[in-house]
Parts: structure tokens; C-alpha cells; sequence
């Protein structure tokens, strides 16, 4: 397979070495790269000879499930250039999500210049071969979402028109790798060294959010009974538009029309990526390489942040309510701080929020004449349990970070039992990040519904916290910041959540039912905080032990 993939950048050997690049040492790094991707082993996933390859599939899978969804609504699609032109803004933004959240750190990696440095290896050979291999996966996704789109292509308007969608797709890849390295160079000059990853990380929550709203957004606002005729214009501006670059190529070659708009956006589709790449490569690949290094020795150089002794008033406020014992409040404060500092869990965690928030306006948006109603019946249950979503993301985002080859140093720890170590990052990283974001959601809820409904606000956060323990210890006893963000995710991430979505939606529906009755749903005010006591004085001991915790974790 890497094989097969380094053949296919061998009819590009002359744009590679006019962009300044050794075409024979970028497939030399590009193979090593390919290579080791091949033989890492991925968390749960370690014990399998054949890792790499089922992680690949489990997520080609769901990129397929996903890209389904979208390719769904095509079908009712009569024109050929309004089809691709979503298809190419849907693949388009979706890439652009995946750099942003997926490729970041492949993009500003600086430990391979420690080897790569002392050669005698190009400047631009190293950053170009990045850039390929992320290309590669890139290419790789945008063929798994537009799959569907494919297959309804060749159905409505023919095999050349599904095979030309497919030549179009690695243009688009392209265009859309190019976008991002400018706009990464644009955040670049704004800032350096810790102050850069930080604006990173919160660029990366932003767009993340941004294009989750767009969607859903989008979605609710267009009319479904308008698709089926619904015609782009072409103006003078959308000659402008990166989508209707390939869709007009797409659409002229299916039905042969090379008048003069289809020959611009021929023009435009066959040039502009390929100038693209090539300005990338010459240009911006050595400024790039330049404000990394500076962003190396930036770190290098970074004066030490003295932290104050005292604990924040929150830290002091939600303590007594979670911590019990000496060795629980050890790591309580200790993941307190950790969670903080961790870009990459914040970065996982965090959006979560947004999306929930987005979930929740939707509707009102579609329909603002729901608002007024809103407040006659019980639909604060909606709000309320729709956060058990954060249950589902916070044991995941915990795993995550870049700490792989420093997770041995927990074992250290002078504690008889993992136990304490595992229930206090649980309870630090929930009480720190969830309780205040729910809090706000229940000042709204009562001010909506008044507070009356505040005893259902506490079964409510009662019933995610418990959930949100059952799905953390019943998971694989990873440490904390321990795993890449590939092994945390696919087929069996999925199926955890909407395995905890079924006991979620079945509390919210008790909780309901109950309200029928006067004062019947403060019963599960006892239940909810006995289960969680005998969660954490009786589950826990049994379920986390070192023998168990040693299973999970590489040493």
C-alpha cells in the first residue's frame, strides 16, 4: 500500500524539485512517515497485529456514515452544477475541520529536526513531505465522505461525471491544504511561542463550533420542498468561489459544454490548485519553516510561570462536595492544574459545549414561535439531560494528550489502590469544567420556568454525574493525557456513546414520567446519590486495580 502511494508522486518529480525539494529524499521521509504510521499501535487496539489497518477502517467507516447523512439530501438534486457545488462545499469544509483539529500537530511537529537537521536534507524536503502526508489523509477522507455523493452521481448523471467528481476531489484537497497553511501563517505573525499555541487552541474551539453551527444551522433554515429545483446563478463572483471551480469542471466535461463560463471554470479548476501548491512549496513552505523554528526556540527560551500558592475560590468552594480522603485530594488539586495546562483536552472537550449550546437554538431558530410556548410545559427536561453528551466527551478528552512517553510517572505515585488516582482526575476535570457550564444552564432554566424546577435541575445533574462516572471506570483505565487522538476515536467510540445515549434518554423519560405525580421525581434524588456512593466506595475498588490498570497502559 505505501508503495503504491509514493508511485503516485512520480509523475509530479519536476514540480517537487523546482519547489525547491530532494524528489528522492521527500519520498524517503514521506515512506518513513507511512511507514511508521503503519507500525504504531493504537491504544486499545495494541494487542492486534493489524492496529493501524483497523483503526483506518473504523474510521473510514464512520467518515462513510457521515458523509451518508449529507449525500442523502443530494438525491433530491436535479442540477448537475448545484449538486457539486454542495458536495465541494460540504468536502471542503469538512477538510478544513480535520486539518484544524486533526493535522495541527503534525504541521507544527519539531522533534524530527533534532534527526532531520544534522543531514544533509533540503529545507524544503521536510516541510513538502509533511504537507504530502497529510495530503494523503486528506485525499483518503474526502473520498470516504463524498462515497454516497459518488454513487449518486454515476446514478443521476452518468459514469463520466462520477469519474470526473473523483479527479476533482484531489483538487479540492489541494486548494483546501494550501488555504489552511496560509491562514496558519497568518495566526503565526500575531503572536510566538506559548502565546501562539494558546491562540491556537482556541482558533482551533472556534472554527470547530463555527462550522458545527453553519451546519446545523443551514440545515434548519433551508426549505427541503426548494432543493429539488433549486439552480445556482452563475455571477461574476462565483467565478470567485473555490466550489464552483470544480463543479463547473465537473459539469463541462459530463455534458461536453465548453462554452466560455464552463472553460473559465475549467481554467480555474486545472490552474489555480496546481499554482497553489506550487506558491506553497516555493514560498510560503520556507517562511513557514522559519517561524517554526522560532517558535522552537521560543519555547526553549520561555521565562518559567511562578503560580501562586493559593487556590482559586471555585477550587475551594467545590471541594468539600466531591473529595473525601487525603489521597483523592492529592490528585483532585494535581488534575485541577493538569487539566488547565492541556491544550489537547481542552481542545477535544470543550467545543463540546458549543455543540450542545448550538443543539439547543436550533430549534428555536427554525421556529420562533416556539419560544413563546416554551415555558408551558417540561421541555427544560431537553435541556437539561441533553448535556449528558459531556458524560460521553470528558472520559474521552481525559485520555488525550501529548504525554505517551511521561504517563509512567503516575505509577509512581505512594498509593496503595489506583483507585483514588482514577476517581479524583474523574471528579477534578467534571467539577472544573462541567459544573460552572451547567450552572449557567440552570440560571437560564429557572428564570424560564421559574424555581420551581429546581429540584429537577439537581436529579438532572445527579444523573449526568453518574453516567459520567459509569463511562469513565468502565472504560479502559488509560492515565490521563496518556493516548493519541486517533486511538480514543472510531467504531468503538461511537458505539460507547450511543450505548450511554440509550440509559440517558431512558432516565429523561423516568424523570417525565414522574412528574406526573406530586412530588414523585425527588425520589430519584436518594437513588441517584446511593448509586453514586456505591459507585465510588464499592465499584471502583473492584474495577480499578493496578493488575487492571497495567493492562491498559504502556510502560
Amino acid at each position: 500500500m505505501v508503495r503504491f502511494i509514493l508511485l503516485l508522486f512520480r509523475p509530479f518529480r519536476w514540480l517537487i524539485d523546482n519547489m525547491g525539494a530532494d524528489y528522492t529524499q521527500f519520498i524517503r521521509i514521506l515512506q518513513l512517515k507511512l511507514t511508521l504510521d503503519d507500525r504504531r499501535t493504537k491504544g486499545f487496539l495494541k494487542n492486534s497485529q493489524n492496529a493501524q489497518g483497523k483503526m483506518l477502517i473504523r474510521q473510514s467507516f464512520g467518515q462513510i456514515l457521515m458523509g451518508s447523512f449529507f449525500g442523502i439530501v443530494l438525491i433530491l438534486i436535479k442540477s448537475q452544477f448545484t449538486f457539486y457545488y454542495f458536495s465541494h462545499t460540504f468536502i471542503m469544509a469538512m477538510m478544513a475541520m480535520m486539518i484544524i483539529s486533526e493535522f495541527t500537530t503534525i504541521l507544527f511537529d519539531t522533534t524530527e529536526n533534532v534527526i532531520i537537521q544534522p543531514l544533509p536534507i533540503k529545507g524544503n524536503t521536510v516541510s513538502l513531505a509533511r504537507n504530502a502526508h497529510i495530503f494523503i489523509y486528506l485525499t483518503l477522507m474526502a473520498f470516504n465522505l463524498s462515497l454516497l455523493s459518488i454513487i449518486i452521481a454515476i446514478y443521476k448523471f452518468g459514469l463520466l461525471s462520477g469519474v470526473i467528481f473523483i479527479v476533482t476531489l484531489f483538487l479540492n484537497v489541494l486548494f483546501t491544504l494550501f488555504l489552511a497553511n496560509v491562514l496558519y501563517l497568518g495566526i503565526m505573525r500575531l503572536a510566538s511561542g506559548e502565546k501562539l499555541k494558546n491562540l491556537l487552541m482556541y482558533f482551533q474551539i472556534f472554527i470547530a463550533i463555527f462550522f458545527m453551527a453553519a451546519y446545523q444551522f443551514g440545515l434548519k433554515l433551508v426549505d427541503k420542498s426548494h432543493i429539488q429545483d433549486m439552480v445556482l446563478p452563475v455571477h461574476w463572483f462565483t467565478y470567485l468561489i473555490p466550489p464552483a471551480f470544480f463543479s463547473g469542471f465537473t459539469e463541462g466535461f459530463a455534458t461536453l459544454n465548453f462554452d466560455l463560463p464552463h472553460l473559465l471554470f475549467i481554467g480555474e479548476a486545472l490552474v489555480v490548485p496546481v499554482l497553489c501548491f506550487y506558491l506553497s512549496g516555493k514560498y510560503l513552505t520556507p517562511v513557514f519553516n522559519r517561524k517554526l523554528m522560532d517558535l522552537e526556540q521560543g519555547d526553549r527560551s520561555s521565562k518559567v510561570k511562578i503560580e501562586s500558592s493559593k487556590s482559586s475560590l471555585w477550587y475551594q468552594l467545590i471541594l468539600p462536595f466531591f473529595v473525601f480522603n487525603a489521597s483523592e485530594r492529592a490528585s483532585f488539586k494535581m488534575m485541577w492544574k493538569m487539566t488547565g495546562r492541556e491544550r489537547l483536552f481542552k481542545q477535544t472537550l470543550l467545543p463540546s459545549f458549543g455543540y450542545i449550546v448550538i443543539m439547543v437554538m436550533v430549534p428555536f431558530v427554525s421556529n420562533p414561535q416556539s419560544f413563546g410556548e416554551l415555558a408551558q410545559g417540561n421541555k427544560y427536561l431537553i435541556f437539561l439531560y441533553i448535556l449528558i453528551l459531556v458524560a460521553a466527551t470528558l472520559p474521552r478528552a481525559l485520555q488525550i494528550g501529548a504525554n505517551q512517553q511521561a504517563a509512567w510517572i503516575f505509577k509512581t505515585l505512594p498509593i496503595n489502590s489506583p483507585a483514588d488516582f482514577f476517581k479524583g482526575t474523574i471528579k477534578a476535570a467534571f467539577a472544573k469544567f462541567f459544573i460552572p457550564f451547567y450552572l449557567g444552564i440552570a440560571i437560564v432554566v429557572c428564570a424560564i420556568w421559574g424555581i420551581k424546577v429546581l429540584p429537577d435541575v439537581i436529579i438532572a445533574l445527579l444523573a449526568i454525574y453518574l453516567g459520567t462516572l459509569l463511562m469513565y471506570f468502565f472504560d479502559n483505565l488509560n492515565f490521563p493525557f496518556s493516548l493519541e487522538k486517533t486511538a480514543v476515536q472510531g467504531g468503538a467510540a461511537a458505539f460507547r456513546i450511543f450505548g450511554l445515549m440509550i440509559p440517558a434518554v431512558a432516565a429523561g423519560y423516568l424523570h417525565k414520567y414522574l412528574l406526573n405525580f406530586n412530588h414523585a421525581n425527588l425520589i430519584l434524588i436518594p437513588t441517584y446519590l446511593g448509586a453514586i456512593v456505591y459507585v465510588n466506595r464499592i465499584i471502583v475498588y473492584k474495577r480499578v486495580t493496578w493488575r487492571q490498570v497495567d493492562q491498559s497502559n504502556n510502560f
